[in-house]
């Protein structure tokens, strides 16, 4: 279906703490799923997985359940005391055809160099708009400002976007610039 990450699922009748320890013992882990107008499920998936699915810190998963594959969102994770091991998931079913026009904030890194030059950093937008999957919205966008010199501009077109995501924003807004403040009088 997708790059990401598979989910083999099981379901499970027997539910409750002592049913749950025993499928934890097994090397499975509890989990539940449920979303898009369809009946939740009580289901178990391999331990292997998880630990897989929490290094890579995916929140987008393709679950397979009775031979047929949907597409979840990591909902929740629950912990043990010590953080060491997953006791529950609960993976929230999408529409892997779903999109959605979202504002996303703009989030600077580095210092510029012209600065030094006494160059004045401007940031006109502090968001742009993105039309990408609902369940693939990015918390922020990066935009690198370290390589402005005085006169330099970085506009909406010039940003790194997800290879998910298309720009709303109009192409030629300009996002920063660096100009020099003793001559803009």
């Amino acid at each position: 279906m997708s790059e990401d990450l598979l989910v083999k699922a099981e379901r499970r009748s027997n539910l409750g703490t002592v049913d749950a320890k025993r499928l934890r013992a097994s090397g499975r882990v509890p989990a539940n799923i449920y979303g898009l107008g369809q009946p939740g499920e009580s289901v178990s998936v391999c331990g292997e997985t998880v630990e897989k699915l929490v290094a890579t810190r995916s929140s987008v998963v393709d679950i397979e359940l009775d031979g047929k594959v949907a597409k979840a969102v990591v909902q929740e994770v629950q912990w043990d005391v010590f953080s060491t091991s997953v006791q529950h998931l609960d993976l929230r079913r999408v529409d892997p055809d779903g999109r959605a026009t979202v504002s996303v904030v703009l989030e600077l890194r580095g210092e510029p160099l012209g600065l030094k030059d006494g160059g004045t950093l401007r940031q006109l937008h502090k968001k742009v708009s993105l039309d990408c999957p609902d369940y693939r919205v990015p918390k922020s966008i990066v935009v690198r400002i370290g390589g402005l010199r005085i006169g330099d501009s970085i506009k909406a077109s010039d940003l790194q976007l997800p290879e998910h995501a298309k720009l709303v924003t109009a192409a030629d807004e300009v996002i920063v610039e660096l100009y020099d403040a003793r001559k803009a009088v």
